[in-house]
């Protein structure tokens, strides 16, 4: 049975803040849902500058933090957090804390390498080059996975250095690392070092980062999963729909133009992408049945806004 997860809102001025963290929570949990994300930006990347409240972004660890606080067994992960940045101990740090106090059974890292130019020019950062943000994620990759599987760790790298150092807290039982990606170089990491992997599409797509989940296929993540999964590790496999409308199947085809539109694409059939569900709640099952069978998908991550609908008339439907 695949696990359902939500996709908290995290940027403009509909973000959840964590204001009614307790009704969030118990809303979720009566749904059947296992766990929340969400993005870890400093703002909505792609937004006009000039446009300052809808790139507003809330601080993705104290959300997480709040709803675990109020939930009795949601688990919850960032998706994900640029460790390009600032030093990944001090992200690391964060999810140790979660996992002491919430249980690191429910506490999913994510790291991510880090895509959005306007981040790094904000800090006064020179943005590292594709390359050297790969390595820098492979190394802090390596160290989290010492941390996590012995409690300290010493790592020299070209572009991360850790001396001795504990994870600190030290719960009983630590986070699981998961990584976000779409290259086979990401994916060859997570194989390697993580302990889940949620699914982007891959570069070579063309497009913007915005654009590429409406330009992708599902046979590109049968062969992103097995990818990832070429390393042997028992990696669970997830992916965050981009949209899920509900309507009827004469409507399909308007739902696609004005989601196409929104993304500065011509229309095209989506009807094979993965990243989004449009339809009646009977097709949207046989998709995800599907996306199950061929991807081997352990979570779909549903947009928070169609949660409830997706879950009343769509889990049921998945027997």
């Amino acid at each position: 049975m695949i696990a359902l997860w939500v996709a908290l809102p995290w940027a403009g001025p509909g973000a959840y803040y964590g204001a009614d963290a307790a009704g969030m929570a118990t809303r979720l949990e009566s749904l059947g849902v296992a766990g929340v994300t969400q993005g870890d930006h400093l703002f909505l990347p792609g937004v006009a500058a000039t446009d300052r409240r809808a790139s507003m972004a809330a601080d993705c660890l104290t959300t997480l933090a709040t709803i675990a606080a109020h939930a009795r067994r949601l688990a919850v992960a960032s998706l994900v957090s640029n460790i390009g940045l600032q030093h990944p101990l001090h992200v690391l740090r964060a999810f140790a804390q979660l996992a002491h106090l919430y249980g690191g059974e429910r506490v999913y890292a994510g790291l991510g390498a880090g895509w959005s130019s306007r981040e790094f020019e904000a800090l006064g950062l020179p943005m590292p080059t594709h390359a050297e943000r790969l390595a820098r994620l492979e190394e802090a990759a390596a160290l989290a996975r010492r941390l996590f599987d012995d409690g300290w760790a010493s790592l020299r790298g070209e572009h991360v250095s850790g001396l001795d150092v504990p994870l600190a807290p030290a719960p009983a039982v630590p986070p699981r690392l998961l990584l976000g990606g779409g290259s086979e170089a990401v994916l060859a990491l997570a194989g390697r070092y993580a302990d889940h992997v949620d699914l982007a599409p891959p570069p070579r797509l063309g497009g913007t980062a915005l654009q590429r989940p409406l330009l992708c296929a599902t046979e590109d993540l049968v062969t992103s999963a097995r990818l990832a999964r070429a390393a042997g590790r028992d990696l669970t496999v997830s992916l965050l729909l981009a949209a899920c409308v509900f309507c009827e199947s004469s409507a399909v085809r308007r739902e696609e133009e004005v989601l196409c539109g929104r993304f500065g694409l011509p229309w095209r059939d989506l009807a094979d992408c993965p990243y989004v569900l449009i339809g009646e709640p009977a097709r949207m099952a046989e998709r995800v049945a599907e996306l199950v069978e061929r991807i081997g998908l352990d979570w779909l991550i549903v947009p928070e806004a169609a949660v409830e609908r997706f879950a009343r008339e769509v889990v049921p439907l998945l027997g």
